[in-house]
């Protein structure tokens, strides 16, 4: 596991240190990158697909600490409560089958993307994980998360995004 930490830590520094001389501008009040997907039903998606609705864009991996402590509270955001939210929780260069047995052994229900290219993680120019975006139903970026949430501050920023 050290092996794979290693290596992922090591990928997502090369992919910051080449994604700083390009791309659009990714800040508050920018309209979000959009990208494909393909479901956990095997359908092919956008992030653009969900416009119309807000999105949080949770990007983590099993291996971090602070984003096995935090998904607990990502997880909570697809309560009925939050039922105009759409939460997609981007899993950063691991196998399904890795997520999965993680996903089985936590009991944390989540909708997974798959990065295991880093496609969507360079077009965000992730560099440090956890990190969330919540993006307003006209695809515009309302905030940026880079490090765990706390209970209280995730329900200021989504009810604060919510109220749009």
């Amino acid at each position: 596991m050290s092996y794979k930490k290693s290596l992922c830590t090591g990928i997502m520094l090369l992919l910051s240190a080449a994604l700083s001389v390009q791309g659009a501008e990714l800040a508050v009040g920018k309209a979000a990158p959009d990208f494909t997907f393909t479901s956990a039903e095997g359908k092919p998606m956008s992030l653009s697909s969900y416009r119309g609705k807000p999105v949080a864009l949770h990007f983590w991996a099993t291996w971090c600490g602070p984003c096995i402590r935090e998904l607990p509270l990502i997880s909570a955001l697809t309560t009925t409560k939050n039922q105009d939210l759409t939460v997609l929780a981007v899993n950063c260069a691991e196998t399904a089958g890795d997520v999965a047995d993680f996903l089985g052994r936590t009991k944390v229900t989540l909708n997974v993307v798959m990065d295991q290219d880093y496609r969507i993680s360079q077009l965000y120019r992730i560099n440090a994980i956890p990190q969330t975006y919540l993006i307003d139903e006209a695809g515009i970026i309302q905030s940026i998360r880079i490090g765990a949430y706390s209970r209280a501050e995730l329900n200021r920023d989504v009810s604060a995004l919510l109220r749009r």
